[in-house]
């Protein structure tokens, strides 16, 4: 008996976004979490671009995800993502207090410079795409 393979048209990578984003989003509130977590490096402020270039991924990743799910992204969509992970950031700094870790602004201000520009960046290539087909 064969077994019978329904063909999709869905690319490779779809599930794969849909796996990583929360898997991500869980490995970030923990690590972001960990008291007394000190970093060094040969980079001036390496905490400080940690926060940049894992919010820059965060939104990568939600971005990707969202575009996973079927209905073409939208200049809404960059608005609604840009707002949820503002907030998410805001409370990742807020509960680290309770964490052994201290709340700073600085290090939310880190977060947003992360999460803008690569918003602004895919919203960018959404559009030039969109004028291209």
């Amino acid at each position: 008996m064969k077994l019978l393979h329904r063909k999709t048209t869905e690319p490779p990578w779809r599930h794969w976004y849909r796996r990583a984003l929360p898997t991500y989003w869980v490995f970030l509130f923990c690590v972001t979490h960990l008291p007394r977590l000190r970093m060094t490096g040969p980079i001036p402020s390496p905490d400080k671009w940690s926060h940049v270039f894992a919010y820059a991924l965060l939104a990568f990743l939600f971005w990707r995800c969202a575009e996973t799910l079927g209905r073409p992204l939208t200049w809404r969509f960059v608005w609604i993502a840009g707002f949820w992970l503002t907030l998410y950031a805001a409370f990742d700094e807020f509960t680290q207090q309770f964490f052994g870790r201290s709340a700073d602004a600085l290090d939310f201000l880190c977060n947003v410079a992360g999460l803008v520009p690569t918003l602004a960046l895919l919203e960018w290539r959404r559009r030039t795409r969109a004028a291209v087909a």
